[in-house]
């Protein structure tokens, strides 16, 4: 894939030597596409040491607002590491539990009713094949 790709940079290239139509420009080398990486800096909880202040509890409407922890599951840990104090998003046991049964229900739920619809289905073929039979026997 990558060589087709090359290829077509390359004949690009040629194209636009021989012409005035510059086609080629807006494809960035190899070398500019890997520095375009932005670096963030790592939180302190992979960095060093911490303890946990706050156990995983749900966001307020407040803490909604102010945390962008809070943003990514409902739920936040106070985190206190040697430099600071922080929060991170983390996930509650008792909400994930909770996800898996309604998950669990739904799935039950679906399977009864279309394991209902084959019962009318097959009663319905059934049916037919039935009354078919008896028209064959009938013109005989």
């Amino acid at each position: 894939m990558w060589q087709l790709v090359y290829l077509l940079v390359y004949l690009c290239t040629i194209w636009s030597r021989f012409t005035s139509f510059r086609v080629c420009d807006a494809v960035p080398l190899q070398s500019q596409r890997n520095t375009t990486r932005i670096l963030q800096p790592r939180p302190c909880w992979e960095k060093e040491e911490f303890s946990i202040v706050r156990e995983c509890t749900p966001c307020s409407d407040y803490e909604k607002t102010v945390h962008v922890e809070c943003a990514f599951t409902g739920f936040v840990e106070e985190v206190k590491c040697s430099s600071d104090q922080t929060y991170r998003s983390c996930r509650s046991v008792e909400m994930e539990e909770l996800k898996f049964w309604k998950f669990e229900g739904v799935v039950v739920l679906v399977g009864v009713i279309f394991a209902i619809v084959v019962i009318f289905r097959q009663r319905t073929l059934d049916r037919r094949a039935e009354q078919k039979v008896r028209r064959q026997l009938g013109e005989i």
